[in-house]
């Protein structure tokens, strides 16, 4: 899966990372996020843009995009598509907009838009499986505080290779804490989980 990373090196991000310290007195939050991506690139860490990713990987040949995030907690990612190429993709088959942990929004144009000849107000929805996570890369609590992107490979069929991303903060920039490809064992427990 191809994904859009940081391209930083580590003793310049370090460098930067110390200099955002030494200054964090008059730090805003923004600053803060800065300072976290920087320390993170510091440690060895590879920091994505997640959502980047998505927009440019594009749609597959079915008109919906290729690649998913949702929430670590999650059995399914249900993707509403609307027809001006914005998306939201949910934990839940109805998302609530007051609930802003449980999906991620896409704006207008994101996505090139529907070719249907459906009323404006159309959305499509589509569900995809969201894979296990191995017990060795799964934290040991808060699993609702990390999100998995992976290939939208359409239900019943499991993905293949998902990353587990920690978001730094507001902004499209996400720790990877690991990166795997499902077993053939692991893929078979999930198809059979539908």
């Amino acid at each position: 899966m191809q994904t859009e990373t940081i391209a930083l090196d580590r003793e310049a991000a370090r460098e930067l990372y110390l200099k955002y310290r030494a200054h964090q007195h008059y730090a805003k939050p923004i600053d803060l996020e800065v300072q976290r991506t920087y320390n993170a690139i510091a440690k060895g860490r590879v920091v994505v843009k997640a959502l980047d990713s998505i927009v440019k990987a594009g749609v597959g040949d079915d008109h919906y995009p290729k690649l998913a995030i949702v929430r670590a907690d999650a059995e399914y990612c249900w993707l509403d598509y609307r027809r001006d190429g914005s998306a939201v993709m949910s934990q839940e088959r109805f998302y609530r907009p007051m609930h802003t942990r449980t999906y991620i929004e896409f704006p207008a144009g994101s996505f090139p838009r529907r070719p249907d000849t459906r009323p404006a107000y159309f959305e499509a929805s589509r569900q995809a499986m969201v894979p296990l996570i191995p017990l060795e890369h799964r934290p040991k609590r808060g699993l609702a505080n990390y999100h998995i992107l992976f290939e939208a490979v359409r239900h019943p069929s499991p993905p293949v290779d998902p990353m587990l991303l920690r978001r730094i903060g507001l902004a499209d920039l996400w720790v990877v804490l690991a990166a795997w490809e499902l077993t053939e064992v692991e893929r078979a427990v999930l198809a059979g989980r539908v």
